[in-house]
């Protein structure tokens, strides 16, 4: 287990540590890294730290930087931390700081107050509890099957000899904070990145999801900067980045089988199918988060503005992710409305043209597949002037 660097400070005491962009000065504070003091699980080329202030524990962490290129995804922390609190989720405590490394440059980085309370609680993640997904029920590489998740976690609760009350208070839970995580648009919170805490009380164990954190990767805001800056510059490609960004955790469903071929869509119709989760999502995130005012209680945290361009991206993600996942919820966008059978022709015949297939094999193969499309939305889906639409290269 970690050592401890004890502080001469309180966590409050840091105030006076912050410096005019917003973080606070650890090094200044005379806090050390050590090998003793490191983090045992995790990324080893990143810096992660136990520092105990004044009887507050807390992890610092060090920014996470892919190919050298810096993103603000430590900005995220802060801000999905005050999503959280909008809209009734436990979330962990974060705040800016810097430090200087072994390098003799300065850091940026986030501090992590501990989420546990007391001696009496443990921490077990979801991946302790259910394990690995066989592979060949897996829908993508790197993520885990939402109806896996469920099924694994009732499984393994009840043979933990829970009750049926607390196993579905939990997995109730456990969808709620799944669908809030849609609505900031995490795409890292796999089975590792969701705890459940649990302690004895009255001489039995009680279970309890955590409080939520490692929430670097949402609002795209891990992307690199450079990314960034041209995607504030390109609303259409903002919107497709929006689109893609996937969860960890999740279901995808096929056309032909009534889904959206779309991961985190489909993910959201799943959750939705609970009424709770449904009813959650209406009446504590929809029109409850204002994202302006997220972010000025973000700076009135770190006594410093965002950089503008974390605010715009911020603004314009959520914005635009949770108009679609309202449309979702009110029956106004269905597969139905994603499928643009001409415009899908088109990119056929021209893939066709490039690829040197003859106009006549172009159209056979278009006018099975246009068929094939519109067979699927017999149901309601007002797309019939497709199917005389003339096709000319």
């Amino acid at each position: 287990m970690s050592i401890f660097f004890n502080s001469q400070y309180s966590i409050e005491d840091l105030e006076q540590f912050r410096d005019e962009q917003g973080f606070i000065d650890l090094t200044k504070a005379g806090v050390e890294f050590t090998e003793e003091t490191r983090e045992e699980t995790g990324n080893l080329d990143r810096v992660k730290n136990w520092v105990n202030f004044q009887g507050t524990k807390a992890l610092v962490k060090g920014e996470a930087i892919r190919d050298e290129e810096k993103n603000y995804g430590i900005y995220a922390e802060l801000v999905v931390e005050e999503v959280a609190k909008a809209v009734g989720q436990r979330t962990a405590h974060y705040d800016l700081i810097k430090f200087v490394g072994e390098d003799g440059e300065y850091h940026l980085g986030v501090l992590s107050v501990s989420m546990m309370e007391s001696s009496n609680e443990r921490l077990v993640t979801l991946h302790d509890i259910i394990g690995d997904e066989p592979e060949e029920k897996s829908d993508f590489i790197d993520t885990t099957s939402y109806d896996f998740t469920i099924e694994k976690l009732e499984e393994e609760l009840q043979k933990d000899g829970y009750s049926e009350e607390d196993i579905t208070e939990v997995i109730t839970e456990y969808r709620k904070r799944l669908i809030f995580l849609l609505a900031v648009l995490e795409t890292d919170q796999h089975t590792e990145n969701i705890a459940f805490k649990i302690k004895k009380v009255e001489g039995r164990n009680a279970i309890e999801l955590s409080p939520n954190y490692d929430s670097e990767s949402s609002f795209l805001l891990d992307s690199d900067i450079s990314t960034i800056e041209k995607l504030l510059e390109d609303y259409e490609g903002l919107r497709e980045n929006v689109d893609r960004a996937h969860p960890r955790i999740g279901t995808l469903k096929s056309i032909e089988d009534g889904g959206f071929d779309s991961y985190w869509k489909d993910t959201l119709e799943a959750l939705c199918e609970d009424d709770e989760i449904y009813d959650y999502y209406q009446e504590n995130i929809r029109g409850i988060v204002d994202i302006e005012k997220i972010i000025e209680r973000v700076e009135q945290r770190i006594k410093a503005p965002l950089p503008e361009n974390i605010k715009l991206l911020v603004k314009h993600s959520y914005q635009i992710r949770n108009e679609q996942i309202e449309k979702i919820m009110d029956g106004e966008m269905t597969v139905e409305t994603q499928v643009d059978v001409s415009a899908l022709l088109k990119m056929l015949v021209s893939q066709g043209v490039r690829t040197g297939i003859r106009t006549g094999e172009q159209m056979q193969v278009g006018r099975t597949i246009q068929k094939d499309m519109l067979e699927i939305g017999k149901n309601g889906i007002n797309q019939a002037r497709d199917e005389n639409e003339d096709i000319t290269l």
